[in-house]
């Protein structure tokens, strides 16, 4: 086996042992109080960390690699929570989601589980190879853990919020929040492995783009004051009509928080890449910011359209009939402005730059010339002297 792989094998493998140490875990956790279910936890992360810490012994080129190897783990878990949310098997996560995170057992909580045990794992392999290998992960790094840190805000927000409560085993999220941050940094750290050049005039597309990035801000405000309760014909019928799950508040109003999270972040971040794209849209800072954008509102966008399907829904909060027609395309315009745009700003930025090197050099042969007119004027100075 090639050494470049066999880190990313451990993982993998380790992923799958998941499974049986899940099911034991479970059958452990019928006499355990919530505090030392935490502690248990805590105690097989640990260990799965120093196992692959011991198998890949100098075979890491970065250490990350152990984060994403540990979340490729939990991410196997999250799938087998989602499925014991919706029934489809018993007895793997029984005893946990009924007394450590019973939040979980809702619609949001049953997605949560399923986008990181589907899309975040997906992310997690990828990275586990490539930081394994010393390899650049920083565009794919930026998103994940913009995305991840979306999700995480909704989850542990609505734990608070919930009828239950957060209890001691809403510690575990603690990783979710402070690894994908220690990612973030790193990402921003790292030099781009392309360097941006612009002109600083919009092309045809980045005003196209303006454009549409202006219709997400009015979607973010428009759901913003959905949430907020505004009194208001429109956002009173979005709310009551076109998405009801903006409603909904048990087992805990996940959706209204994501709601908040999209008015107050997500609008004056479309806002700031729209004035990016108009002003000079080279900039390493704007690249970034649609990067992290994107990420965030990927998954809150994806979060928003799985719960409204989801069995564990109720029927009046769910998507609206096809009978009612302006609700039902104003549901999937609101959300496909909201998630799908920004992914469509970020792909154009990073890998569809604007080249104008030829620009800086005629800019330079302009400057030579101003300075070769100085010194030619300059000896006829002298001699006047």
């Amino acid at each position: 086996m090639g050494a470049e792989l066999l880190p990313t094998v451990v993982a993998l493998v380790s992923a799958l042992l998941s499974i049986p140490v899940c099911y034991g875990y479970t059958l452990l956790c019928e006499s355990l109080s919530q505090v030392e279910m935490l502690a248990v936890a805590g105690a097989i992360m640990t260990a799965v960390v120093a196992i692959s810490a011991f198998l890949t012994k100098g075979k890491v080129k970065n250490k990350m690699y152990y984060g994403f190897s540990l979340f490729t783990f939990t991410a196997v878990i999250d799938i087998i929570g989602g499925l014991e949310a919706d029934g489809i098997v018993h007895g793997f996560m029984t005893t946990y989601l009924k007394h450590g995170e019973p939040y979980l057992l809702s619609a949001w909580g049953a997605v949560a589980c399923y986008w990181d045990g589907t899309v975040f794992l997906t992310c997690y392999i990828i990275m586990v190879y490539l930081s394994s290998n010393g390899r650049s992960y920083r565009t794919l790094g930026l998103h994940w853990s913009s995305s991840i840190l979306n999700s995480m805000v909704v989850l542990l927000l609505g734990a608070c919020l919930s009828e239950s409560g957060p209890g001691w085993c809403t510690i575990l999220n603690t990783p979710y929040v402070l690894f994908p941050l220690a990612v973030a940094v790193q990402c921003l750290a790292e030099t781009p492995s392309h360097q941006p050049q612009t002109n600083g005039k919009p092309s045809w597309l980045d005003k196209a783009l303006v454009v549409l990035l202006i219709e997400s801000s009015l979607a973010a405000l428009l759901k913003g004051l959905a949430t907020c309760g505004s009194k208001l014909y429109i956002p009173n019928w979005y709310r009551t009509v076109a998405e009801p799950i903006l409603e909904e508040q048990k087992p805990a109003p996940f959706a209204a928080i994501q709601g908040l999270v999209t008015l107050f972040y997500f609008l004056p971040g479309y806002l700031a890449v729209a004035w990016g794209l108009m002003t000079n849209p080279g900039q390493r800072w704007l690249q970034d910011l649609a990067v992290i954008l994107a990420g965030a509102s990927f998954n809150a966008g994806g979060s928003t359209v799985a719960t409204v399907f989801h069995g564990l829904t109720k029927p009046e909060h769910r998507l609206p009939s096809t009978v009612n027609h302006s609700a039902y395309w104003a549901f999937w315009g609101v959300n496909t402005l909201l998630s799908i745009v920004p992914q469509i700003v970020a792909v154009r930025l990073m890998w569809l730059p604007v080249h104008v090197s030829h620009q800086v050099k005629n800019g330079k042969q302009k400057t030579n010339r101003k300075g070769q007119e100085k010194q030619k004027k300059n000896p006829r100075k002298l001699k006047e002297n």
